[in-house]
């Protein structure tokens, strides 16, 4: 007999998330998967379509309809019974992502029951910035869609001229396979529009394609275009991450607050956060999948990157090496003239350069004698050129790091970062305290040069950087090691400060490093402390369980208002 999965038994699902058939749970599971969760979902819409009946596509009907089914929840402090839609008791990030996915399907959606979704999200009492301001922008092009329904009369010359036009573009696309990926989102149909006799959809067609799709993965080129295609979608992937982070950042006020004042029914935070733990297992698979393709497209990129060094360039790779493997009093002075071509260089050209000259993989003395020599380097290098640098020469070293790092390697860091301190930020620091699995030495490392080697501007940048993130034990230690070195805080970076440490409050309640966090905050900023400030802390120190509690509500008390 099979046992049983023990983590399904600890985190049971909500009792709503039942009221969902098959393939549109596996929808709210990929649109609660992260900030890229509505481009995963939509990815994943086909494969859900090929699991229904032959001819069947999501029951868009059915989904938005239970989205809409009003549920009983108790709300407010007094914990009143209320009626709220399905809709609103999904996650935030939840109806972010599925708005983002509604503006890219909505031709495929019934035009009724995107007037009932935002309906259903009208109800809510104190909405999400970000999701009210996409429902109004869904709604614009619903309004819009209705407008341009009624068609325009044409002349028969411009109807001709607009027949001759379509006929053109799909001739060339089917002539050129890669045109023809490319405008597949126009010549295609949607699925499920092809009818047969009596309305039935063709599910014959539609089989046809799919075995059509499997033969043609099966030839030389076909593998090789899929991982191209999927790479174009992982580095979308990528920038709508980077977009969707500053927009958490400017709508997420009104929300944490309410988290933190307890303005939202317990029983409702429970399911949203229970929910939102086993969705977020539901997409390990496709991250796993996205982080295979983008490792195979990196060694692709790397051949091609070495590939696109002129000969001009390449000419000179001989001797950097030599000079670079020789220890020397005299080899610095024959360098100099020698890295020159470091400004001769495009940002694409030198990255092939440094994979030629295989600097991320040469030996910790012979890095540390070429940042040496980086530092006699005139004219300086361009921003681009010195963050291609700083991938090139640490990036791999500080990810790959499980013991305490060497004195060359040290060196190293720290005379790029005296030199380089922006590329060395945007480059290299931010990409480490973003990558997953942070290790203790590594986070050491980080800490180490940060307090060491950046000028107060630059500390600043790497705490607007931690604040766009999402806070760990290991990237908490970072903001301690940032704020202990008593940087003069603009109003702008402490709201944003505090807003993160209110949005934090119940997930570390129990964290030392957190609570030592606090303190800092309470007494190194006590300046910038406001009485909207002292309020909000206030709440969050009501959430503490450490045994730095009272410590810390007497600190509180002693800041003196500002």
């Amino acid at each position: 007999m099979r046992p049983a999965n023990p983590r399904r038994m600890e985190r049971p699902s909500p009792p709503w998330l039942r009221r969902f058939d098959r393939p549109s749970r596996l929808l709210l599971h990929t649109l609660t998967s992260g900030p890229s969760g509505a481009l995963a979902a939509c990815r994943a819409l086909p494969r859900v379509q090929s699991r229904s009946p032959p001819g069947e596509a999501f029951h868009w009907r059915t989904f938005i309809a239970t989205l809409c089914t009003e549920d009983p929840v108790l709300e407010g402090p007094t914990e009143a019974l209320a009626l709220k839609p399905l809709l609103l008791l999904l996650p935030v990030l939840c109806q972010r992502n599925l708005f983002s996915l509604l503006h890219v399907v909505r031709s495929t959606v019934p035009k009724d029951c995107l007037s009932q979704l935002l309906q259903a999200v009208r109800q809510d009492p104190s909405p999400d910035l970000w999701v009210r301001a996409l429902a109004e922008l869904l709604e614009q092009g619903v309004t819009e869609e209705r407008r341009c329904s009624t068609p325009v009369p044409l002349t028969a010359t411009c109807q001709q001229q607009l027949k001759h036009f379509c006929q053109k573009i799909t001739g060339t696309a089917q002539q050129k396979p890669e045109l023809e990926r490319k405008l597949n989102w126009c010549i295609s149909k949607p699925p499920g529009s092809e009818v047969g006799p009596a309305g039935v959809p063709d599910s014959a067609s539609q089989v046809k394609k799919r075995k059509k799709g499997a033969e043609e993965s099966l030839e030389p080129g076909g593998e090789r275009q899929r991982k191209k295609t999927r790479l174009d979608e992982v580095g979308f992937e990528l920038g709508q991450s980077s977009f969707q982070r500053g927009a958490d950042a400017a709508g997420a006020g009104d929300e944490i607050m309410r988290e933190v004042l307890g303005h939202e029914p317990a029983q409702s935070q429970r399911s949203q956060q229970d929910a939102g733990t086993e969705m977020r297992d539901a997409s390990q698979s496709l991250q796993q999948d996205a982080a295979e393709e983008v490792g195979d497209a990196c060694l692709d990129s790397q051949k091609d990157s070495a590939a696109k060094v002129p000969d001009s360039l390449q000419m000179h790779v001989p001797r950097l090496k030599m000079l670079l493997e020789k220890e020397s009093s005299q080899s610095e002075k024959a360098a100099l003239p020698a890295l020159q071509i470091l400004n001769e260089c495009s940002p694409c050209q030198l990255e092939g350069l440094c994979l030629l000259l295989q600097l991320s993989q040469c030996p910790e003395p012979v890095l540390m004698r070429f940042c040496t020599w980086l530092l006699a380097l005139t004219p300086v290098l361009s921003y681009t050129n010195a963050a291609v640098l700083a991938r090139q020469l640490f990036l791999q070293r500080v990810l790959s790091l499980s013991q305490p790092a060497s004195r060359h390697l040290m060196a190293a860091l720290t005379s790029f970062c005296s030199k380089y301190p922006r590329p060395f930020c945007c480059a290299l620091i931010a990409p480490v305290l973003q990558a997953p699995g942070g290790g203790s030495e590594r986070m050491k490392l980080l800490c180490e040069v940060i307090e060491d080697c950046l000028e107060p501007e630059y500390m600043r940048l790497v705490l607007s950087q931690l604040l766009e993130m999402s806070w760990s034990e290991e990237l908490i230690t970072v903001v301690l090691g940032v704020l202990g070195r008593q940087v003069e805080l603009p109003p702008e970076l402490f709201n944003r400060l505090v807003l993160n440490l209110c949005r934090m409050a119940q997930e570390f309640a129990t964290s030392m490093n957190y609570a030592k966090l606090l303190m800092t905050v309470l007494t190194v900023c006590a300046s910038n402390v406001t009485p909207t400030h002292r309020s909000h802390l206030a709440s969050v120190l009501d959430l503490n369980r450490t045994a730095l509690k009272k410590s810390l509500q007497v600190a509180l008390e002693q800041v003196a208002p500002s």
